[in-house]
């Protein structure tokens, strides 16, 4: 049942979530490690990235499963998870020099922040470093611009050879 349903239902009962087989296989890796390979996907960067299930981070349960190949997001990031988690769910930061996985303090309120002089708490949970920065070169961008300089490093190599000519705008030559 949707946190907002509960709301409207006051018999506690119903609020049991009945959690599909989905659940129970993402601790299992070589579940994990078929899903990846479906998707063309393996070694140390491939992960499976998850959101919107609760990490009872109090209780030790780890955003981390399957030796890092599954990362899970926003558990407990709704304040009526909270209680549950412990937390106020993960964060995943990912840049050229890999990925952080963030885990937050609940923020109670903006008047306690003011009086503590407090602000939103995070802990590092996962950090992940590349062996090599990604560059836009590394990305579909990046292979399309580097197509485009080798089409205009041979239109040039072809003007120098004079193989095409100068032409005075009028007519259409073709490489």
């Amino acid at each position: 049942m949707t946190t907002f349903e509960r709301y409207f239902i006051a018999d506690k009962k119903t609020h049991e979530e009945i959690k599909n087989p989905y659940y129970s296989l993402i601790e299992n890796e070589e579940v994990v490690n078929r899903i990846l390979a479906e998707f063309g996907l393996e070694g140390a960067e491939a992960h499976i990235i998850n959101g919107h299930i609760p990490v009872e981070a109090k209780k030790g349960e780890s955003p981390v499963r399957c030796n890092g190949k599954l990362l899970i997001i926003d558990g407990g990031f709704s304040k009526a998870y909270q209680a549950k988690t412990g937390i106020a769910g993960y964060t995943l930061i990912y840049n050229s020099f890999g990925l952080v996985l963030a885990a937050h303090e609940p923020f109670e309120s903006v008047e306690k922040a003011v009086q503590e002089g407090s602000d939103i708490v995070s802990h590092t949970v996962l950090v992940e470093h590349v062996v090599k920065r990604k560059t836009v070169a590394d990305t579909d961008i990046g292979r399309g611009l580097k197509e485009t300089i080798r089409d205009l490093e041979a239109l040039l190599e072809a003007y120098r050879a004079g193989t095409i000519v100068e032409g005075d705008g009028q007519t259409n030559q073709s490489f």
